[in-house]
Parts: C-alpha cells; structure tokens; sequence
C-alpha cells in the first residue's frame, strides 16, 4: 500500500466482481447494458415531458414517436421546435452514515420537425415526415465515507480502515429518428420510425483506504476502471391509432431491439497480481463488441373531451430478458446473469392537457417497475459481518416520475414549459474485487458490500417552436 491520496477523486463505473460461487458476474456488461442501455431516454419536448409522455394514442406532437410513430400522422399542420433544460440530480447513500452529492447540466434537450403533405381528393389524405433528437445527460455520482466498523489486519500488525468508496458516470446517450406517417379517411393514422441511437459515457470507481498507525489515506481504482464507451445502435419502430369516435382514439406500436456496436477502452491489471501486493502492469486496453438491447410494445389509450381537454394512458412492456452480448462465448457469465437475474419489466404513464384560449395546463406520472429479480448473496454489513441476504431493487429500483407543464400559443410561435420530479431506491453493490493505484500496488476487498441509495433527479425544460 502506497498511494497517498490527497482526496478521494470522482470515479466510478461498473461492477467488476462475482457473486460468490455461483459463476455470475456483476460486471459492467450486464449491469450496464440494462441500466445505461435499456432504459429508455427520459427527454423530449416540454409537452411531451409536461403529460408524462402518455401521448400514444393521441399523437400529433413531434415526440410522440418516442411511444407511437402514428402519432405523426396525427399532425395536421408542419412544425419545426427546439428545446433547451436544465437537468440535475441529487444522490444519498446510507452505509452506516449517509453522504448526499448533486450537480447540474444545462442541454439541448430536443429538436425535430414535422412536414405535413396533403392529398386531398384520395382516403390516404395527409403524409407527414419527422425527424427528432432527444438527449439525456447520465451523469450519476455516489459516495461513501469512512468506516470505522469495517478494518483489516496485515502480517505486519498494522491495522486499516474502511477510508470511502466513490463511484462516477458521465456521459449522455441519444437518438435521432427519421419518421414517416399517414392518414386514413381521418380514422386510421399509421407510422414507421427508422432510429439512430448513441450511448457515450466514462466511468470511475474507487475505494479508500485508511493506516490507523500513519492516519494516511491511500485510493485504489477498481480493477477494470476507469473505464469509458460509446455504443452506437439500430432501431425501427411501427405503430397505429384508431379513432373509435370523436372522443376515443386506441393506439399500438411495436419498437424493435437495438442492434448496438460498442468501442470500450478500459484499464486493467489483466490478472498480473503477484504475491507481494503488486501487479506487474496497470494498462488501457480497447477492444469491441456487439450488444442486442430488448424491445418494448405499446397499448394507449386516449381521450379527447371537445376543443379543451385531452388525456392519454400508455402502458409498455419492456422485454429486457432479450438483452444480450455477443461474442456469446466471450461473455456467457454476463449472458446468464441477464438470463436469470432480468426480468421483463411494465412502464404505466397517465398525462392530461386542458387548454384555457391560447394557455394550456399540462400533468403527468410515469411508474417504471425495476428490471432485476430479487438476488440472494452474502453481503456484508456496516460491520462487516457477513449473512446471506435477498437483496431487492439492487442496481436499480421503481422509478417514479410527476411532471407539471405550461404553453402558451401566440398563433403559430409557441412557448411551452415543463418541470419533472423523478426518484427510486436502490441497492449499490460494491466489493468483492481487486483495487490498484497508479504505482501498481493493490488490495482485495473480499466481502460484498450493498450501500442503499436513494437517488432524486430534477429536469426543467423549455420549448419553443412554430407551426405552419
């Protein structure tokens, strides 16, 4: 041990450990491929956010293909619009003493545009074209502070501390879709998306370290970090909407599997530990993979009360068991973990819009159910005694969203804004690992640890567009 650090540094990432005996690996491969991967991303336009996205059987707005590529066929009128936010997040983790951290971004959230064609003399009577972009900021930071009931002896009598454990993500991931809509004898609106998709972030992760004797602090990355990607992916989608009558309209859609290619860069110990606390080498390696994300299907639900009120509901299946890593044979612990610890998983949103003249009043609520199976491992305590323990909503839990919003149509130019609240608990598993510092010295810790984390995340957001 030798590395004195003057503070912990913001690092994080992934989880490179085993679950004891059972030849799983929580790692960044399956962990990451369902949480940065699989999610889908939470922006859009200020409407879109405003009713909690619940917009699949109503349509019309530029982002309403993000549940239902109909919905462009829904337009009636062209429309171009960007939108620009503010996007925070404020984390506690509790392992023994909590610790809090938060930190803002400012984004271009949105932009895309909608050209509407008509037909007129023909039942097919309107085609539209849309492109959109959405972006969404993943930067996440979690800490944990000194421990004094967790310590480690040596051979030479000195005694350590549990001195902290950091982890770090930033990055952001995106899509840009290219969409096509038509429309039935106003009844029956059809879409297709083509989507382009992106996920680019680094992460870190790093453990502390404290000589009782000396009172120095020493830090350890996690063997495998730090630890950076960008995966870039193909996607399509298909949906519908019937107009039953004047006031209910059905939707469904289909969104296909990513098909992603992933450049990693990565630094590893490549198992050179030695008998003397060291390693013989600590370098970046790169290489790629391929990576298949599930895809989801979509029933709405919509209702449109005369000129002033709409409300809309969307449920969504997500299929994220059909998430895999390829080449199999080089990630088969990854492959089983998501074989036997995901689960496909439900999304429920509700939204409504009442429009006063030209002032709108928009809400919504999203629940996303978590996509892991409850896991049984030994983990230990804040006092590092260990028992085998079912842990629930580990790596990521429920996510509930609230979402209020305002527009205001000035005839043609419009402003809309929007404010979502979203929170989830969960388990942060930590341990179980190899750590090293930049002089190529390292340390095991043996025991799994499971810090909870309760995470809140902030997103103001304002559009403005015009419609022609």
């Amino acid at each position: 041990m030798k590395k004195i650090i003057v503070s912990l540094c913001a690092l994080v990432g992934t989880m490179a450990f085993a679950q004891q005996g059972t030849g799983y690996d929580y790692n960044q491969y399956s962990t990451n491929a369902i949480n940065l991967y699989s999610q889908d991303i939470n922006s859009g336009n200020a409407k879109y956010i405003g009713v909690g996205g619940a917009v699949g059987a109503l349509g019309s707005d530029i982002n309403s293909v993000e549940q239902n590529p109909a919905g462009l066929g829904v337009a009636i009128n062209s429309e171009v619009q960007i939108t620009a936010g503010v996007s925070t997040f404020s984390n506690k983790t509790t392992f023994g003493t909590s610790l809090k951290e938060n930190d803002s971004n400012f984004d271009f959230q949105q932009f895309g545009g909608t050209f509407v064609f008509n037909n007129e003399g023909s039942k097919w009577n309107r085609f539209s074209v849309g492109v959109a972009y959405i972006n969404q900021r993943l930067d996440n930071f979690s800490s944990i502070g000194t421990n004094e009931g967790i310590k480690f002896g040596n051979d030479n009598g000195d005694t350590w501390t549990f001195g902290g454990y950091i982890k770090d993500i930033e990055g952001y991931k995106s899509k840009f879709s290219l969409n096509f809509g038509s429309t039935y004898d106003d009844k029956l609106y059809v879409g297709a998306g083509l989507n382009f998709h992106e996920t680019n972030y680094t992460a870190y992760e790093q453990y502390g370290e404290r000589n009782d004797k000396t009172n120095q602090m020493y830090a350890y990355n996690l063997d495998g970090s730090p630890y950076s990607e960008i995966g870039q992916g193909f996607s399509f989608s298909l949906g519908a909407i019937y107009k039953v009558n004047h006031n209910v309209r059905l939707g469904a859609a289909y969104h296909s599997p990513v098909w992603y290619n992933v450049a990693e860069d990565y630094y590893s110990a490549n198992n050179s530990f030695n008998d003397n606390g060291t390693v013989n080498n600590y370098y970046m390696y790169s290489s790629d993979y391929d990576m298949t994300r599930g895809g989801r299907v979509v029933g709405s639900l919509g209702f449109v009360v005369g000129k002033n009120l709409s409300l809309g509901a969307d449920y969504t299946y997500h299929m994220n068991n059909e998430t895999k890593l390829k080449p199999s044979t080089n990630f088969a612990a990854s492959n089983n973990f998501i074989n036997d610890f995901v689960k496909n998983s439900s999304e429920a949103r509700v939204g409504a819009e009442y429009r006063i003249d030209r002032f709108k009043v928009r809400a919504g609520y999203n629940y996303v159910a978590s996509p892991y199976e409850n896991i049984n491992l030994d983990v230990a305590n804040e006092n590092n005694v260990v028992s085998n323990t079912s842990l629930t909503k580990t790596f990521m839990g429920d996510i509930n969203r609230a979402s209020f919003g305002l527009g205001y149509d000035f005839g043609g130019f419009y402003v809309d804004a929007a404010y979502q609240y979203q929170t989830q608990k969960y388990k942060q598993l930590i341990g179980g690992s190899d750590y090293v510092d930049s002089d190529n010295y390292f340390v095991t810790l043996n025991n799994t640890y499971a810090p909870e984390v309760k995470l809140n995340n902030n997103l103001f957001l304002l559009t403005v567009g015009w419609q022609f």
